[in-house]
């Protein structure tokens, strides 16, 4: 049982909100529910306080008074009957429990507007597990609310006499600002746009917070400088020169956009308006940031150019392919029937052929939007294919290129599309950070990371980049190129299509030596690639005769029908009939069965697609051996269909081998191996 009466003077010297409650404890004793009021009645006696918490297992359940225990207890008859009884049965009824964390402004009403006999009562503190802290006189509240009257009495004697010397610096400023009324014509401190008050020199005499916030400066900064200082120096001249002009009144356009060099933002496109203002002799310029929307501006016109550039490569890849289609075949035709030389010679034919080929899989893969495949594939075909696109940028750079890679496949599972994107992204930028270096070198690195991780890094030996702007390069739009270089987005992009492979990327650089990205992938050395088509110049399988079996080859390119039906007859033994598109195609299937028909997908008057979805309806035994022939693999809009119908796909150029290949299982009642309209060796997604 302790006892502790408040310390007057310290809580005289607090304020009122810096009060603690428990500074104005009186005591701390208590009893416990279970104790006889002639325990209790003793224990008053020798505390001499009037009340006593009661408390139950170390937690506080109610109040006692000295005053009803003593009534209870005076006689000899009530001592008799009541003095084993518990306390309990003598609490307080509503005694006043607050918590220490109660503020004080709270307790005060809580304890003063309290009736009758309970005003008189102390009041029991408790912390946030109900254990006491102890008991607060009803006296000491008082006081602490007199206190606090005289004090806000004190504040609105305070308020009044601000509020008098306000009215009076009022007066004055009203005063002021009719004296300076055209100084501020045309400055609004706030307006949305950057808005200052110039001299001819570019000087800044007046401004508001959206210009501060816009220079990204503070106002000392502002203070001392003209806004030429934060115009690159190729613009400046133009800068003064329209500001001499608005001075003197000559014609001059009121809009122009210069390029500010904006500290830890880098350049900015900004638009300023200029006026003149004659009251005051200056120019008001209002400043406004078009870098993200020139940044859209641009981007969407990229994207209409490279949809149309989508459009035009798929009608090019498909009439070079028509192309180079016959040359492939017909070639393979003469090359079992040629001698030794004559085979060399055409051997060659079809490796041309085939990197050809290859070429337009390689532009077609880049100009179609990016769906994601996830399928195994090699890495360092990935960045050998890459550095292929840009052979002739390295060759015009003077670039020398160093390749490490290991000597076995690099297995990793994503889009190699989209890291083909990735990479050429970062060669691109590379070899703009290398312009003007005497002896440029692009290197590419595949090397182990950290557990199950394979790094792929693309480093140069350029300007590098500055550690202020490290952590801000994968922002969207934040670019240290010129307008015409970049909008900003590459970066961002690449970090987007990296993370969405479970990677990482991160970049060390060292300004004036160089820059490496490093890019990190999940290794799966569990999967395997996908086997590829027959390479090109294979000799074709020996195929068993189909017995004079019936194919229908639909087809609008006479030498490519011509190809085919050379093929089908002499390597599979069948009786080939031909048609130019899908009309024509309903008319010969009149005649009789087919054990196979092969058609192109994009033909005039009805296409192989058209067609196929007729005989579905009209003659479906027929479309269970159906195959797709085709000279645009990357006809996204296509892919879906053609997975959902699981019909084989033959991609032209294609080999003697690739015919037999699909045509014979189908021949002989076996199931063909598929293949995407993306491309050979890309398994259809069921």
């Amino acid at each position: 049982m302790i006892s502790k009466e408040p310390s007057a003077a310290r809580v005289a010297e607090l304020g009122i909100e810096s009060i603690d409650l428990e500074d104005l404890v009186h005591h701390r004793a208590s009893v416990n529910a279970d104790m006889h009021l002639e325990q209790v009645q003793q224990m008053f006696r020798s505390l001499g306080v009037e009340f006593l918490a009661v408390e139950r297992e170390g937690r506080v359940v109610g109040m006692c008074a000295r005053g009803q225990v003593g009534f209870v207890m005076s006689s000899r008859y009530g001592f008799a009957i009541y003095s084993n009884d518990s306390i309990e049965t003598l609490m307080i009824p509503r005694p006043l429990v607050i918590r220490k964390a109660t503020p004080i402004r709270e307790v005060l009403p809580l304890a003063l507007l309290r009736k009758d006999e309970e005003f008189k009562q102390d009041v029991v503190l408790v912390d946030a597990e109900d254990r006491l802290l102890g008991l607060i006189k009803v006296e000491v509240l008082a006081q602490l609310q007199s206190r606090l009257v005289s004090e806000q009495l004190e504040a609105l004697q305070r308020q009044h006499e601000t509020l008098r010397l306000q009215n009076l610096e009022l007066f004055r400023a009203n005063n002021a600002a009719r004296q300076s009324q055209g100084l501020y014509l045309g400055l609004f401190a706030s307006h949305t746009l950057g808005v200052a008050l110039l001299d001819e020199r570019g000087g800044i005499h007046e401004y508001n917070v959206r210009l501060a916030e816009l220079l990204g400066e503070d106002d000392e900064a502002l203070e001392s400088r003209a806004l030429t200082s934060w115009i690159i120096e190729a613009e400046r001249r133009a800068f003064l020169k329209l500001l001499e002009s608005h001075a003197r009144g000559l014609p001059a356009p009121e809009n122009h956009e210069f390029t500010f060099q904006i500290p830890a933002r880098g350049p900015r496109i900004v638009r300023c308006s200029l006026g003149y203002i004659k009251e005051t002799g200056q120019i008001c310029a209002c400043l406004d940031d078009l870098t993200e929307q020139r940044a859209l501006e641009r981007n969407l016109i990229r994207q209409e150019k490279q949809t149309l550039l989508d459009t035009l490569v798929g009608g090019i890849a498909h009439e070079l392919n028509n192309k180079l289609a016959p040359v492939m075949g017909f070639s393979e035709l003469l090359q079992e029937e040629a001698d030794a030389e004559d085979a060399e010679i055409i051997a060659l034919i079809i490796k041309s052929v085939d990197e050809a080929a290859r070429i337009i899989r390689q532009l077609l893969e880049m100009s179609k939007p990016a769906t994601p495949s996830v399928a195994p594939y090699d890495l360092r075909m990935v960045a050998e294919e890459t550095l292929a696109i840009l052979r002739f940028e390295l060759r015009d750079a003077g670039c020398t290129v160093e390749t490490r890679f290991p000597s076995t496949p690099v297995v990793v599972v994503g889009d190699p599309g989209q890291m083909k994107q990735v990479v050429l992204n970062l060669a691109i930028n590379a070899i703009h950070a290398m312009e003007g270096r005497e002896h440029p070198v692009l290197g590419i690195e595949l090397r182990a990371g950290a557990a199950r991780q394979v790094e792929l890094v693309v480093s140069d030996n350029g300007c590098g980049i500055e550690p202020e702007n490290l952590g801000r390069i994968f922002d969207p739009f934040f670019t240290t190129k010129g307008p015409e270089k970049g909008t900003g987005l590459g970066l961002s992009v690449c970090l987007s299509i990296v993370q969405q492979h479970d990677g990482d990327i991160r970049v060390e650089s060292d300004p004036g030596v160089g820059t490496e990205f490093i890019i990190s992938l999940p290794v799966d050395a569990r999967a395997s690639i996908p086997g590829t088509a027959a390479p090109m110049g294979r000799p074709a399988q020996k195929q068993p005769a189909a017995s004079g079996a019936r194919v229908l080859v639909v087809e609008d390119e006479i030498v490519i029908r011509r190809l085919l039906q050379e093929i089908l007859s002499s390597k599979l033994g069948c009786r080939v009939e031909v048609a130019g598109n899908g009309s024509e195609a309903l008319d010969v299937l009149k005649q009789g069965h087919f054990s196979l028909i092969l058609a192109d997908i994009r033909m005039p008057i009805m296409s192989g697609t058209e067609f196929y979805l007729r005989l579905r309806e009209t003659r479906p035994e027929l479309v269970k051996n159906f195959v797709f022939v085709t000279g645009n693999p990357s006809d996204h809009h296509l892919d879906p269909d053609i997975a959902r119908w699981k019909v084989p796909v033959i991609t032209k150029p294609f080999t003697i081998a690739r015919i037999t290949e699909v045509c014979g299982p189908l021949l002989f009642g076996q199931e063909a191996p598929m293949e995407s309209a993306a491309g050979p060796g890309s398994a259809v997604p069921h």
